[in-house]
């Protein structure tokens, strides 16, 4: 069913089709076995869905579940107007607006984010306003890049100095990047978001954080099986290879050292009221 989908965006044409589609693949390989235990009739809702390629996917192998997605369609993304409403023609249920202004008609089991948390305006505003999303035992999910990792995924280039810098000493890289691909905006979108921020600002929040540790492995697994992705990020895929080879991907596991994850898989639950003070006081 999914192959059907993905042929249907043959009549589409713009830059960013084949990596959009690559993500998609992978992120549906993350994500399709987290819905699929869902019980039937629970509520799953995509925060930045983008045109709806990933959210019509999951929902289409998963028709017992409800769920729609949200999208501003900002950010450099605008040119995927056309292909949004070519899912939703298929049944996809997509509101145009951003999550600070959703209000559900009911909360969610699983609320999900794929490449959205390192652009949002507010990240820190976003994980006080998730509990409003979640029922008391739903569960938050967000993959994304970690910049405690010192390298920027979507122009492909070290992490140097502040953003200001950055803006500086790749304005070429990031102009060719902005203009090739048709999106204007992306570099200004971007808000850098760290790994170990997020920790510490969970203290303000009733929320608690696992980091799913074995997305990494298949990140780097995924540089041997899609060639977008290969071609896309050829320097940070070689890189990764020595790493595992040298089974440092295994150190980044332990608790001292997962900061430097290149890319996080993070799950959100809410944190029993008892442990609330203990999480203020572990606080360095």
């Amino acid at each position: 069913m999914n192959d059907a989908i993905l042929e249907g965006l043959a009549s589409f044409d713009f830059p960013l089709k084949e990596i959009w589609i690559s993500a998609a693949r992978f992120h549906f390989q993350n994500l399709e076995p987290e819905i699929s235990q869902l019980s039937a009739g629970s509520r799953v809702l995509e925060i930045g869905c983008g045109a709806g390629l990933l959210l019509t996917m999951l929902r289409q192998t998963n028709p017992k579940i409800f769920m729609e997605g949200i999208e501003p369609l900002a950010g450099g993304f605008e040119a995927t107007a056309d292909m949004l409403r070519y899912f939703q023609s298929l049944g996809t249920l997509i509101g145009h607006q951003p999550y600070e202004s959703f209000e559900p008609s009911e909360r969610y089991d699983l609320v999900y984010l794929v490449n959205v948390m390192e652009h949002l305006p507010d990240w820190r505003h976003f994980l006080n306003t998730v509990p409003r999303f979640l029922k008391p035992d739903g569960r938050c999910l967000v993959l994304c890049p970690n910049y405690d990792f010192p390298f920027e995924p979507h122009f492909n280039r070290p992490v140097i100095g502040s953003k200001s810098t950055m803006a500086r000493l790749f304005r070429r890289r990031i102009a060719w990047v902005e203009d090739t691909y048709g999106v204007h905006g992306l570099w200004d979108s971007l808000n850098f978001v760290r790994l170990s921020e997020i920790k510490r600002q969970l203290a303000d929040t009733p929320l608690s954080l696992k980091v799913r540790h074995d997305v990494s492995d298949r990140m780097i697994a995924r540089f041997d099986t899609d060639d977008v992705y290969r071609n896309h990020l050829a320097f940070i895929g070689a890189f990764g290879k020595i790493l595992k080879g040298l089974r440092v991907t295994k150190l980044l596991r332990l608790k001292r050292l997962e900061n430097l994850q290149p890319y996080i898989f993070l799950e959100f639950r809410y944190r029993p009221a008892s442990e609330n003070l203990a999480a203020k006081e572990a606080l360095p």
